[in-house]
């Protein structure tokens, strides 16, 4: 008779994937597609609160894993309802995947995704709900989880400073990025332009961008370069007259350009046909399309915030103060008028691999299931 080898089950915080392709969901997204093999030393099991997204669900359906949705408030599913539902199915090791673990105490191992610590970095990025949330229940996930997941050297050393007792816990782990293979679409934007990436959000601070390009426009009627937004247009983020001007003919005939919600190949064809990249986040965890960008060799224009310097290169890019209209109008100016827009040092994209990001996932897991053995054989 086989012997049947016991899987450790991980029960998997989905919400990510409940919505379109943002830096959280693609981030998790990418890591599952390494870990969600037929010869995996795990069992995941995926727990979402909201149905998850046409984007990832055929995926998820192919590898046949286990969905279980239960339609609730969120902040009640996560609290109250989850902790219950653990261990009932008996899991083995819960993967937080955005930021918070349940306040309600529960047995197993954690470990905990995180990208940032905005309620203390930009607190003026966040809804009130959102902000209170994370303000007051940060510390309980912090001094609860296992191991931490920091998605930069600057999300770790936030921590830190928060919570200085957290320092063996923290782990970074970069995100990867894929090099594209041309595709052949008949999108196309006509003649050469600036791309930006990111949701209408004011943390994304494209009005920043938007208003130093038409400082441009108004200096130089002939600047030749259009502005291209290729951008999640959101819901009660305040940006609904920034939208409305993005979607008029006047900006449209003033050379700014809006991609709405635009497909993996579109996006992937924006960045390769673009001149350059330009990037005006006030604050981020980490910021995804900046590699999305590198790995085409594009030279970028980005905010002068810490997380960034982990990945640019000082004597290729630009970092330019987040707010700062006419520092943005001056670098990209100077960037335009230069002969070409080729990097004079090419961004080494083997450093930075979903591969990699899976694996040493993988491997805290599992010296956390190998710790959890241990202890109850010692027990």
């Amino acid at each position: 008779m086989k012997e049947i080898k016991y899987k450790p089950r991980i029960a998997v915080d989905a919400r990510p994937l409940a919505y379109g392709l943002t830096g959280n969901s693609r981030y998790l997204f990418e890591v599952l597609k390494i870990l969600l093999i037929d010869n995996s030393y795990f069992e995941y099991v995926f727990y979402s609160n909201k149905e998850i997204h046409s984007n990832f669900l055929p995926f998820l359906q192919e590898k046949k894993v286990k969905i279980l949705i239960k339609p609730i408030n969120g902040f009640i599913w996560l609290n109250f309802y989850l902790p219950f539902v653990l261990k009932q199915d008996r899991v083995d090791l819960f993967w937080g995947t955005l930021q918070l673990l349940p306040f309600l105490p529960y047995s197993i191992p954690s470990v905990v995704n995180y990208h940032d610590l905005n309620f203390i970095s930009a607190p003026e990025t966040m809804s009130k709900a959102n902000y209170f949330q994370h303000r007051f229940f940060s510390p309980i996930t912090i001094s609860k989880a296992d191991k931490i997941f920091c998605l930069s050297e600057n999300t770790k050393k936030d921590i830190c400073n928060f919570n200085t007792s957290s320092i063996n816990k923290l782990k970074v782990i970069y995100p990867g990025v894929n090099k594209k293979t041309s595709t052949k679409m008949d999108f196309k934007i006509d003649g050469d332009y600036i791309l930006t990436v990111g949701t209408l959000e004011p943390r994304k601070n494209l009005q920043t961008i938007v208003t130093a390009f038409l400082e441009i426009k108004k200096e130089f009627p002939e600047f030749k370069l259009k502005l291209v937004l290729a951008s999640r247009v959101g819901i009660g983020w305040g940006q609904e007259e920034l939208t409305e001007k993005l979607r008029s003919d006047e900006y449209k005939n003033l050379g700014i350009q809006l991609v709405e919600n635009p497909s993996d190949e579109v996006l992937e064809k924006l960045y390769k046909e673009s001149a350059f990249f330009v990037f005006p986040s006030i604050h981020e965890g980490f910021g995804l399309p900046l590699l999305e960008a590198l790995v085409e060799q594009k030279i970028c224009i980005a905010s002068d915030i810490p997380v960034f310097k982990e990945v640019l290169h000082p004597e290729v890019d630009f970092l330019v103060k987040s707010l700062d209209v006419y520092a943005w109008k001056d670098a990209i100016l100077k960037l335009a008028g230069q002969k070409n827009w080729k990097r004079k040092i090419i961004w080494d994209e083997k450093k930075w691999t979903w591969l990699e990001t899976a694996k040493k996932i993988e491997e805290s897991i599992l010296l956390l299931w190998h710790k959890k053995l241990e202890k109850n054989h010692a027990v």
